[in-house]
């Protein structure tokens, strides 16, 4: 079995530096070009494409469905953290006692909650719920595509490979980016992180 994770491309929010979350913020012109790229170049055929409910990841997995004649699973369960009153907020935007929380935040999310939103032990639960369900309806040698959130795949990532669950903090996912794990003998091996090169060829 083989997951595909690819984070949405880029929207007007990830440009601004603006926290997004649960917010559904859509692509911006550069996120869609981002989507026609991978799609074109993608060149592993899924069984099955998953995508999160937020319209960013779903605009952004029109492409590839089209490619491979597949019609996306809309799953909640693969949205993204709700960050509360952060969302549509830029770091710059909090005052002391805001950045401070976020900080820690940052550093230890699965502690720490972001006021008004979502706690980490909660968020992991539902990765882990997204999970069970995408394993479930694939194949033992299927290869599933989930388009959803950097926060999901950076908890998806670290619970999968048995890292701590602190550990998804340090993982850099960027936006359209593809992340892949195969699951043979038993466990999970990480075959990709973070792959962008389709973005950055001279003819896209």
């Amino acid at each position: 079995m083989k997951f595909i994770w690819i984070r949405h491309g880029e929207t007007v929010w990830n440009r601004e530096f603006r926290l997004q979350g649960s917010s559904d913020v859509e692509l911006s012109a550069e996120g869609r070009r981002q989507a026609d790229c991978l799609a074109a170049r993608l060149s592993e055929r899924p069984d099955k494409i998953f995508t999160s409910s937020l319209r960013r990841a779903q605009t952004f997995s029109a492409p590839l469905a089209s490619r491979f004649a597949l019609e996306p699973t809309v799953l909640p369960e693969l949205r993204e953290i709700s960050f509360g009153r952060w969302e549509g907020m830029r770091y710059a935007d909090m005052d002391d006692e805001m950045q401070a929380l976020f900080e820690r935040w940052c550093a230890d999310p699965v502690n720490t909650c972001p006021p008004g939103g979502e706690e980490g032990t909660s968020f992991a639960q539902r990765v882990q719920k997204a999970v069970n369900i995408i394993m479930a309806d694939t194949a033992a040698t299927g290869t599933a595509l989930l388009v959803t959130h950097g926060g999901v795949i950076r908890v998806a990532v670290a619970m999968l490979m048995g890292m701590p669950p602190a550990a998804a903090a340090c993982l850099q996912i960027d936006t359209a980016s593809v992340t892949v794990l195969e699951y043979l003998s038993g466990q999970w091996r990480l075959v990709r992180l973070n792959d962008i090169c389709h973005i950055k060829t001279e003819d896209c």
